[in-house]
């Protein structure tokens, strides 16, 4: 009897200890798992893409393409397979190009053309995206707000002539509810009313009723497709409040003071100025620059039910501007790029979906969400199979976490709420907006979702950098979109390989183009956070042996 309850505990303790060879092949603690995310190295992401080396990732220029390479790389090195083009990660589409090739300059000239005042560049003034060319010296008139809306009895060209001249209007609309802000506030809507009534230039002043932090320093684009065009023979720039100011003297008003009157009698209080300008603007447009996708993904185990659930973020920003300022975007989006390449880490690592897990890099989102409409236009995995888009976008810095979603997904909605009530995130839900990549998915009818942290004031300035990145935000968007992910495939997990981790290295660069690799190595890190599970299954399984064959001779024994 003594033998047999010897046994029977050393057997009862060989159960407990290889145990983890079915917990592991079954279905383990979601939250366990998410353990392994590292916000480290995430962020050491977001400080790669950030860098020097891509230039601020503008799609159609050499950056993003070097940084479409870096992020395939990335792929590769974690095991995911592709699903771009050809067998690759990458996928090839094209964008409208605007670029402003030189500095551009703005003075005010006397009769003799003597420059009397420069107004400097991305402290004055900015050449907004979509200006055409010009090197002119031109009269300047006030034109209000730069509006014709006859259905409204409002016109900010009545009684004054712009052909051939420079019009300086204020962003917006009057302080009234029957201007649509949308339509008649837009600055493209303002360079086409310009252009109708034979002006050469206008100047867009911020509103000092209601000025826009960095309105000089921010890269302008105005709307989502903003850069389809550039408006030949019409320079479109953007001004200070101090600058419009400088152009109004002499004339016994301010633009607050004719801001106000217009405002208060909504009607146009246009006027000439009785000043010249020269203006110097260089510009080129391409309609079909050269961009690409990353995609790549975890196969689902019942991969022929063609199911998928997409994550996915952009990774171009606004590039290096003429002045040699880097718009790094640091926040917009390497952050989501980041946490979407993290949870690719992890999963390939130990996530075993029922359905595909598709992961991807978008490129053009900042010109008009050209690359996710790419996708939708030509899906690797059929829209209607698409079981959810998850949209990370800026999700580095600040608070609070904002889901964007429609009401109409009232399940994944649900389901986002639940799981953050899982993790203690705090989020703020929302309606859906439509101002990033998963608009192309909403139009192809497949439910969404976006994660954002907002406000943020760094927004489109070279300010946008890695030490405004915060590691938390990162981990808490990593955790929280891998959740998301990982019911929405129905996986199975267990615990990450000691030896999966990456680490970027620096870009190898040969006579023909420049490639981005990735190596994969041990980090302290790993060792410190990930606990092999090894040789605790192998010592387990020896000792439900040892305990089986005691018993088996004991009984034999007894006979």
């Amino acid at each position: 009897m003594r033998h047999t309850a010897t046994f029977l505990t050393i057997f009862l303790v060989g159960i407990f200890l290889a145990s983890p060879v079915v917990h592991a092949a079954g279905y383990t603690d979601y939250i366990s798992f998410l353990g392994h995310i590292d916000a480290g190295r995430a962020w050491n992401i977001v400080n790669d893409l950030a860098g020097d080396r891509f230039e601020g990732r503008r799609a159609g220029t050499r950056g993003a393409e070097l940084a479409s390479e870096y992020v395939a790389s990335y792929f590769n090195s974690i095991g995911l397979q592709p699903a771009g083009a050809d067998g690759t990660y990458r996928t090839k589409f094209t964008v409208p190009l605007w670029e402003l090739v030189q500095m551009p300059s703005l003075s005010l000239v006397g009769s003799s053309a003597k420059i009397l005042q420069s107004f400097e560049y991305r402290k004055e003034i900015l050449v907004i995206t979509g200006s055409g060319s010009g090197d002119y010296s031109a009269e300047v008139v006030f034109g209000g707000y730069g509006i014709t809306a006859p259905n409204l009895g409002y016109d900010d060209y009545s009684g004054i002539s712009v052909h051939g001249k420079i019009v300086l209007a204020i962003v917006g609309t009057p302080a009234s509810s029957r201007f649509n802000q949308d339509y008649y506030g837009h600055a493209y809507k303002k360079a086409e009313n310009a252009l109708r009534h034979g002006a050469v230039g206008i100047i867009l002043a911020d509103s000092p009723a209601d000025p826009t932090p960095h309105y000089v320093e921010r890269w302008r684009c105005y709307q989502v497709g903003c850069c389809w065009t550039i408006y030949d023979g019409l320079v479109l720039l953007g001004g200070s409040v101090q600058m419009a100011d400088t152009l109004l003297r002499d004339t016994g008003f301010t633009l607050d003071s004719l801001q106000q009157s217009i405002d208060h009698d909504v009607r146009p209080k246009s006027i000439p100025l009785g000043k010249q300008l020269h203006l110097s603007v260089q510009a080129t447009f391409a309609a079909h620059a050269d961009a690409y996708n990353v995609l790549g993904f975890i196969p689902g185990s019942d991969a022929g039910s063609g199911k998928v659930v997409i994550i996915g973020a952009h990774y171009d920003h606004w590039g290096k501007d003429v002045n040699g300022a880097v718009f790094r975007g640091a926040d917009d989006n390497a952050s989501g790029v980041a946490v979407m390449m993290e949870i690719a880490r992890v999963f390939s690592a130990g996530a075993k979906p029922k359905w595909s897990v598709l992961f991807a890099g978008w490129s053009g989102e900042e010109e008009g969400l050209y690359g996710a409409y790419a996708y939708v236009d030509h899906p690797y995995f059929p829209l209607a199979k698409t079981t959810a888009y998850l949209n990370l976008d800026m999700v580095g810095y600040g608070e609070p976490l904002l889901l964007e979603s429609a009401e109409t997904h009232t399940a994944l909605r649900a389901l986002t709420s639940e799981s953050a009530k899982q993790l203690g995130v705090t989020l703020s839900v929302l309606g859906y907006e439509g101002d990033s990549d998963h608009a192309a998915f909403e139009e192809g009818g497949v439910p969404n979702l976006m994660l954002i942290y907002w406000p943020y004031e760094q927004y489109h300035t070279p300010s946008d950098t890695p030490d405004h990145v915060s590691r938390v935000n990162l981990l808490e968007t990593a955790k929280l979109t891998a959740l998301i992910a990982l019911k929405l495939s129905e996986a199975t997990v267990s615990s990450v390989p000691y030896s999966t981790t990456t680490e970027t290295t620096a870009t190898t660069v040969t006579s023909s183009s420049v490639h981005a690799t990735t190596s994969v190595t041990n980090t302290v890190s790993a060792a410190a956070t990930l606990v092999p599970i090894e040789p605790f299954m192998i010592a387990g399984v020896l000792l439900v042996v040892v305990c089986a064959t005691g018993v088996f001779y004991l009984k034999r024994r007894r006979e």
